[in-house]
């Protein structure tokens, strides 16, 4: 005899009113929450077996009334068959008890899942975002690491392989519910496995598309490594380079600009030792070269030069009254490292800037330290000014036009993009500072340094190049998405058709079409997530780590594929029932 939960719940409900308790009293005394007394009186529910008999208690009836939910008095039924429905009560409690226990474990796999599938998405819009705003994430493209959890796509991997866990656990154990138990993947095994390896087929060729535009990405972000864009000051002519006349306003936007680096700039000036006499400009007979690093002198580097003990290069780049001169001067005057002279230096400077003759004035008289000497014959490679007699810092000499209210003029200028993908900006800055193209067909004598030469043609086309590689892959991006959606649409009509009568089983046990397409998306989600990370895997150990790409590509495929897998298995349960149970596999 099995009981009733309707006439069992109509039965607790009438008792409880007639002993005049409210479902919160009736919980309390039998300790349990009044929601639990609303499911046996919805009966959606039974109570426990241990609460049957302080139930009875409660209600005042008998445990033979309260299990035959009848308060007739008469014994209807005889003790075995009292037992035989105390039995029946423990087993459907028992089966309550379990299937609850059964969905809270799938509940807690398919939240684990979809954390996984989520941490995954999560990842490839970020990678996405990236790329959309040009940036190459350095963790795309970060080396191998000696722990799995500081490898991104070992991480990543490892993320999948949780998914597929989880995912594959909550469907065994919605197997072992009775209305899904028709369904038996192993009993498709052929299908399955072509399932996965078509996935994984499909993983493979959209990471290599994706490994094709990282890589491509990856070329350009080098490039400026790769192929440096040197620029510098000339005459409007570009005739000449050095030699120049380079305002100040244009010296202090280099030092200022955050797209200049390796900057060299030098100054050229007149300088006599001790003093000089006007009039007997025999005396004036050095020439003195204001330098901020040694890249500034050409082929001389910090090699050539013989130092004093603790001296380096650097000395160049401060104010200190520091020198450098010729061997042939040091050798001459019989001076020694560390000895100390007194230049009288004169600067250069036009009566017109509208020509090129030049005057010469004083400019301050300054004692230097000689800190080093170098051979400057044969080393000194500029054609328009013969080699300097000393070396002094650019720094110093520049202060000191500003102390004697001179305006102060550089004589070249030359440096290095510090990110020549940004050579736009540049370009747009150095207008801004008023800077012209080199127009050769313009006749200038005024050795004014008004002009940009960059030298970026190599770097342009080869940028160019790839940026129209990488436009061109990214065009077809949406129509591959959409093969992939057709390659599930089609590939899952194909496989499922000889399931058809499966599927119109399941529809006449009782299950609705919601249902049955929930059971067999189940079954095709677990081929192809299992498909999409063995292809990642097989992906990453073929062609390399590409981090977010990667995953990427995986993501992509399992949620285009599963868009067509869920259309196929619509339309497959459009099928009649009868038609699909009397038609021949």
């Amino acid at each position: 005899m099995d009981m009733d939960n309707i006439k069992f719940g109509k039965f607790i409900r009438e008792s409880r009113r007639n002993k005049g308790l409210t479902q919160k009293q009736l919980a309390e005394l039998l300790h349990v929450s009044d929601k639990a007394v609303s499911k046996w009186e919805n009966g959606a529910g039974f109570p426990d077996i241990k609460i049957l008999e302080p139930l009875a208690q409660c209600l005042e009836v008998s445990l033979l009334e309260l299990m035959q939910s009848d308060r007739s008095g008469t014994q209807e039924i005889d003790r075995k068959e009292a037992e035989q429905v105390v039995a029946d009560t423990i087993s459907q409690s028992n089966e309550a008890q379990e299937r609850r226990q059964l969905m809270w474990k799938v509940r807690i796999l398919l939240s684990a899942c979809g954390c996984g599938v989520l941490y995954l998405a999560c990842v490839s819009i970020g990678y996405l975002a990236g790329q959309g705003r040009g940036q190459i994430s350095a963790s795309l493209f970060a080396g191998q690491s000696d722990t799995w959890y500081e490898n991104p796509v070992f991480f990543y991997v490892w993320v999948g392989v949780l998914v597929i866990l989880c995912g594959a656990g909550a469907v065994w154990l919605l197997w072992k519910n009775e209305s899904i138990r028709e369904v038996k993947i192993g009993r498709h095994r052929g299908k399955s496995l072509l399932t996965i390896l078509m996935d994984m087929l499909v993983v493979f060729l959209l990471h290599t598309y994706l490994a094709n535009i990282a890589n491509n990405q990856q070329q350009l972000s080098v490039l400026p490594e790769a192929i440096p864009v040197d620029a510098c000051i000339t005459t409007a002519d570009g005739s000449r380079q050095s030699g120049i006349f380079i305002k100040d306003a244009l010296v202090q936007g280099f030092l200022d600009s955050e797209h200049v680096t390796d900057l060299r700039m030098d100054v050229r000036l007149k300088a006599g030792i001790d003093q000089v006499i006007p009039g007997e400009w025999h005396t004036l007979n050095l020439f003195l070269e204001g330098v901020n690093c040694m890249e500034a002198l050409g082929d001389i580097t910090g090699d050539d030069v013989v130092w004093n003990t603790g001296e380096n290069a650097s000395v160049l780049q401060g104010t200190q009254a520091k020198c450098i001169v010729s061997r042939q001067l040091f050798e001459k005057k019989g001076w020694k490292l560390g000895d100390h002279v007194t230049l009288c230096q004169y600067y250069y400077y036009r009566e017109d800037e509208r020509y090129s003759e030049l005057c010469a004035a004083p400019l301050q008289t300054v004692e230097y330290e000689i800190v080093g000497y170098v051979d400057m014959i044969g080393l000194w490679d500029d054609q328009f000014t013969v080699s300097p007699d000393v070396i002094v810092p650019f720094h110093l000499i520049r202060r000191s036009y500003a102390e004697e209210g001179i305006p102060f003029h550089a004589s070249a200028a030359a440096f290095t993009l510090s990110d020549a993908l940004c050579i736009n900006e540049f370009k747009q800055e150095m207008r801004e500072l008023g800077l012209k193209s080199v127009s050769p067909t313009v006749s200038d004598h005024s050795l004014n340094g008004v002009a940009l030469y960059v030298n970026d043609g190599a770097f342009i086309r080869t940028a160019g190049h790839l940026r129209q590689v990488i436009d061109t892959v990214r065009a077809f991006f949406p129509f591959l998405l959409a093969l992939v959606v057709c390659a599930g649409y089609l590939i899952t009509l194909l496989l499922l058709q000889s399931r058809k009568k499966e599927m119109a089983l399941l529809r006449s046990i009782g299950l609705n079409r919601r249902n049955c397409f929930r059971i067999f998306f189940m079954n095709q989600l677990t081929l192809v997530i299992t498909g999409v990370v063995a292809g990642s895997v097989l992906s990453v150990l073929i062609q390399g780590n590409y981090g977010g790409g990667s995953v990427l590509a995986g993501v992509l495929v399992g949620i285009c594929y599963m868009a067509g897998n869920s259309l196929a298995l619509w339309k497959l349960l459009k099928v009649s029932v009868m038609e699909a149970l009397f038609t021949a596999e």
